[in-house]
């Protein structure tokens, strides 16, 4: 870079350069406020594109015919039950009287000392679940028998509770110490009468019954059977009368008992019926209409808002005039506004479009098409109608892909910003030479200046000598 005054004359070449290169760059300050235009619809483009994405997620949660089959559970008295329900749960009252309540049985053995430490023995035990009537035990069929080995080296009371627990036995054993020693016992992990437990004992003292080694843990209820292990909690059925009619199960939970519905019992109601309510339930619904009727007013005010013209600076918003903007408001209308058939439209279930373009729903008018089945019918459709959630989707993919409008746009804004990102390389290394000649036909210049004055003052001392003599 040159020094500001050449050569000692007055000439300032960096500043006429500076202001010649200013006007020799103005290409480049055009180029800038195109790409920054650009820049600007893109980011435009992508708060729209957001929006409708919003608005077609919105869409989806209303395509689908459970939405508008949800159904909701109560019952009268909180304390007997609580209750939930499917979609395959058919409204009505259901009278519950619940007279016993399930039990898992639960058995334990006489106390050890020396808790988990105490030596039990070593051998195996047979565990099976089953049912206990008439002096006979029959195995449940769904209920395998599982034999536990206890080997020699491993014979403690920690040791048989923890090779019970590993087998898998449909029991759960812990232990127990009640002041006088640790005992252990053994819990049936199902409730019901049909899981009853019976243990035999295979004890390597070769006595299976008696009252040493691995056989003080033998438990069978039934005649002629032997048990050194006492029952507890003795196993039981919950009874229950649904709508008069009796009710049998192994669990207080029932699923199947009310098509569609779980009761979860707590508690005996004998003498005092309550009643179980299920209905319609379109909370869910109406909310998830209430989420695309927001999203699609956020869509529209997007659109304005991208699109606006401000008349006091008279300057337009980064997307005002694009037509392919104009082209997505009129289409996206055209599919809210219109009907899937005859009838069949928006306005039929209450939801009516203002004078600015949004929507509005009349929550009362909503609320009777939720019921008669008009809102699923608009936005689910039905045999070769296709339902507004899906027509609106389908618009909005065509608007939001790749190959969109919105992407075909975005992709020609892009090709043009790579453009112009050549072109403003080129310029640049256009301005370098430029400025480089400038410079060096300056400095020619002043050096010429110098040679020049140089001259001039020799002239002007030889001619004051010649007139001096």
């Amino acid at each position: 870079m040159a020094s500001s005054l050449a050569f000692g004359t007055n000439l300032d070449i960096n500043t006429i350069v500076t202001q010649l290169m200013t006007v020799e760059k103005r290409p480049l300050t055009l180029l800038a406020a195109k790409q920054s235009a650009i820049d600007a619809k893109i980011s435009s483009y992508g708060m729209l594109k957001s929006a409708f994405s919003t608005l077609q997620t919105a869409a989806e949660g209303l395509s689908k015919a459970d939405v508008f089959a949800a159904r909701k559970a109560t019952i009268a008295d909180g304390n007997v039950a609580t209750v939930a329900a499917s979609t395959t749960a058919t409204p009505g009252n259901y009278s519950i009287e619940v007279s016993s309540l399930a039990r898992a049985q639960v058995t334990a053995s006489a106390a050890f000392s020396g808790g988990s430490a105490a030596t039990v023995g070593s051998g195996s035990l047979t565990i099976e679940l089953g049912s206990y009537s008439g002096g006979a035990f029959t195995v449940n069929p769904d209920k395998t028998p599982v034999t536990v080995t206890i080997p020699n080296t491993a014979t403690s009371l920690g040791d048989v509770r923890d090779a019970i627990n590993a087998a898998n036995a449909g029991v759960t054993a812990s232990l127990l110490n009640d002041g006088t020693g640790t005992r252990l016992v053994i819990n049936s992990k199902d409730g019901g009468t049909a899981n009853a437990v019976r243990i035999t004992a295979n004890d390597s003292d070769g006595d299976n019954t008696d009252a040493a080694g691995l056989s003080r843990l033998i438990y069978d209820a039934s005649t002629g059977g032997s048990s050194n292990m006492s029952e507890k909690v003795t196993a039981a059925d919950a009874l229950l009368k649904v709508n008069g009619i009796d009710v049998v199960s192994s669990t207080n939970t029932l699923t199947n008992t009310i098509e569609g519905v779980t009761l979860s019992l707590k508690n005996t109601n004998v003498g005092s019926p309550t009643t179980l309510t299920v209905s319609n339930d379109s909370s869910g619904a109406k909310a998830a209409v209430d989420k695309l009727v927001k999203s699609y007013n956020d869509a529209i005010l997007t659109i304005k808002n991208q699109t606006a013209y401000n008349s006091t600076t008279e300057k337009g918003a980064a997307l005002s005039g694009e037509s392919t903007v104009l082209s997505l408001r009129s289409r996206l209308a055209s599919v809210v506004t219109g009907e899937i058939a005859p009838g069949v439209s928006l306005a039929s279930i209450g939801v009516s479009v203002q004078k600015d373009g949004s929507l509005k729903v009349d929550s009362d008018k909503l609320a009777t098409a939720l019921d008669n089945g008009k809102a699923k019918a608009l936005f689910v459709g039905s045999t070769g109608v296709t339902g507004l959630a899906s027509k609106i989707g389908s618009m909005i993919s065509a608007a939001i892909d790749d190959e969109g409008l919105i992407g075909n746009r975005l992709s020609g804004m892009d090709d043009a910003k790579k453009a112009m990102k050549v072109q403003e390389e080129r310029l640049n290394v256009r301005m370098d030479l430029i400025e480089a000649r400038y410079r060096r036909q300056f400095s020619a210049l002043d050096s010429l200046m110098s040679s020049m004055n140089q001259t001039s003052d020799y002239l002007t001392k030889q001619l004051a000598s010649l007139s001096s003599s």
